[in-house]
């Protein structure tokens, strides 16, 4: 049964949504339209039965999709944490530079700012 309003009777969405699960999705909108004043006694304009249906199937889209945690929706994900083989190289620069025990020394005072 239709989700209600505060006085008992059901929404327009979910007439039309009651419709849709009786009729399906490519039924057209007059006999949506049908169906509702039948039903529920309720004349609804096409233009209203087409907004819901374009809703009601957007919401269902939407439920479907999976968002990683922490993700927004729409958004690219950033750079992932770790080396990257532009920062190997850079070491790897270094090292022909400074020395592989001047590198580690770095390192290890780098390490003591964390």
């Amino acid at each position: 049964m239709p989700r209600g309003t505060s006085d008992g009777k059901p929404t327009q969405k979910a007439m039309v949504q009651a419709a849709l699960d009786e009729k399906g999705w490519k039924v057209k909108t007059k006999e949506l339209q049908s169906f509702i004043r039948d039903t529920f006694g309720v004349e609804l304009k096409t233009t209203h039965i087409s907004n819901y249906k374009s809703n009601i199937k957007k919401e269902k889209r939407k439920a479907g999709r999976a968002v990683p945690a922490g993700a927004k929706p729409g958004r690219k994900p950033g750079r992932k944490p770790g080396a990257v083989f532009a920062d190997l190289e850079a070491v790897r620069a270094m090292v022909g530079r400074l020395g592989a025990d001047q590198v580690k020394k770095l390192v290890d005072v780098a390490g003591m700012f964390d």
